[in-house]
């Protein structure tokens, strides 16, 4: 169930401050904590309609850009970022971002081949990666950051008279935060719980397993049962409005993603002589994508795949290429 944005915060020092993106996703949501010492948590893209909005929201409540002290980032993708080295340099802000996260935020050139090594075990050809700016070492609407302050494991962030906790809750991305205020019931859920649509099971870099992916969606199943263990009254997410049955959301989600996964094993063809790859695999799923929309395809196939071949449920070979190929066993 959705609840009006503006009648839900008034009895908290919360500013839910919807920012205007270009892409397809729309507007990003910043919160204002209105507590010592001011803080916003995912300040949204460096581009000008979300910093003129910004700026007007925080004018709205008697402040500045220069009085906010402190920056969460949920994790590290620009719309939830791209603005925080700016405020920072205007305000001196201390940027909090979780140690598993930092690298996206600082695109190293390691990191930037890691995530081209995962990528090709799909079997997506470079050409269509080309297609995302990041593997050529470019993320618009970002500004860079000057200093970063990380953290680790599930910890608390002091307010004046209050704390919430910062709580790792991988899957959407592998160093993913959310903030939970208990004594409230408020659950800040960045992308890993959103009201209208299903956030993509993004992989991550891990050396530690044979085909280099971090287990993304085994996370994101993880992650929805903390949200019905801990029974938050109310969540706040990176995406459109408040929702008041978090717990039933994420269970709604975790039933997704299990219709998804009988879908996907569906597809999956019997027999190693053919074994298929997870981009061919993908563009049978998703036949109709093109662009950027052919990598998110591809990132929300494999890791069901990966999370099948876990079960035991499908086999995974990886061939001369490096690149993983799956089947189904015949009987």
């Amino acid at each position: 169930m959705l609840i009006p944005r503006c009648i839900m915060l008034s009895n908290l020092p919360i500013k839910r401050i919807p920012l205007p993106t270009p892409f397809p996703v729309g507007d990003v949501n910043a919160y204002l904590i209105i507590s010592d010492p001011l803080t916003i948590i995912d300040p949204g893209l460096y581009y000008q309609p979300a910093e003129d909005f910004l700026n007007r929201s925080l004018k709205e409540s008697g402040l500045e850009l220069k009085d906010i002290k402190r920056i969460v980032i949920t994790h590290g993708h620009p719309d939830h970022y791209g603005i925080a080295g700016k405020i920072q340099r205007e305000a001196g802000s201390e940027v909090l971002v979780r140690d598993s996260e930092v690298e996206k935020l600082e695109l190293t050139p390691g990191y930037i081949e890691n995530m081209l090594k995962t990528m090709l075990t799909t079997g997506i050809t470079r050409e269509a990666l080309k297609m995302d700016g990041l593997y050529r070492g470019e993320v618009p609407f970002t500004h860079p950051i000057d200093s970063i302050k990380t953290y680790s494991g599930d910890c608390l962030l002091g307010f004046d008279g209050f704390e919430l906790r910062l709580l790792h809750t991988p899957g959407h991305s592998g160093g993913h935060t959310s903030l939970f205020w208990e004594d409230k019931g408020v659950l800040f859920s960045g992308d890993m719980l959103l009201p209208k649509i299903t956030a993509i099971t993004l992989i991550d870099y891990d050396p530690r397993k044979k085909n280099l992916r971090g287990r993304s969606l085994a996370h994101m199943l993880k992650s929805m049962e903390l949200v019905g263990n801990i029974n938050p009254s109310l969540c706040l997410p990176g995406h459109g409005d408040p929702v008041s049955e978090p717990s039933a959301l994420a269970r709604s989600r975790i039933e997704f993603h299990k219709g998804r996964l009988e879908e996907i094993y569906n597809i999956v063809p019997a027999g190693r002589e053919s074994a298929a790859a997870p981009y061919s695999l993908s563009r049978v799923y998703y036949p109709h994508v093109k662009g950027f929309d052919i990598f998110l395809a591809v990132v929300e196939v494999v890791s069901h795949l990966d999370y099948l071949a876990d079960e035991g449920r499908i086999e995974e070979y990886i061939d001369e290429k490096g690149v993983s190929r799956f089947y189904r066993r015949q009987h």
